[in-house]
């Protein structure tokens, strides 16, 4: 199983009800794109320094599957909704590597 994470930091002006509307486009792309094996969003309550506002925790069969989603036209436009209020991104992909007995 591919682990995609990826982390956001938000412009400093962004409207919290931006952020619920990103909620909303994330969670229903799980129901339009077939692949999305799983959807977690976190919102940063600690708000330090090093903290980034935003993760996505996303679970994918591949990365074919992922690099599939990624094209998609519905993936596409909720990234087109979010990326100008976007001040930075990051992201890590990794399969889970189980430790031996």
């Amino acid at each position: 199983m591919l682990k995609h994470y990826v982390f956001m930091k938000y412009q400093a002006e962004v409207d919290a009800s931006h952020v619920d509307a990103f909620y909303e486009k994330m969670f229903a792309l799980k129901q339009l794109i077939k692949g999305i094996e799983s959807l977690e969003i976190g919102r940063d309550i600690l708000h330090d320094s090093r903290s980034w506002d935003l993760v996505l925790i996303m679970e994918f069969q591949s990365v074919d599957v992922l690099r599939s989603y990624q094209q998609h036209p519905e993936h596409q436009a909720v990234m087109q909704f979010n990326n100008p209020f976007v001040d930075q991104v990051a992201s890590i992909d990794f399969e889970e590597v189980t430790k031996a007995s």
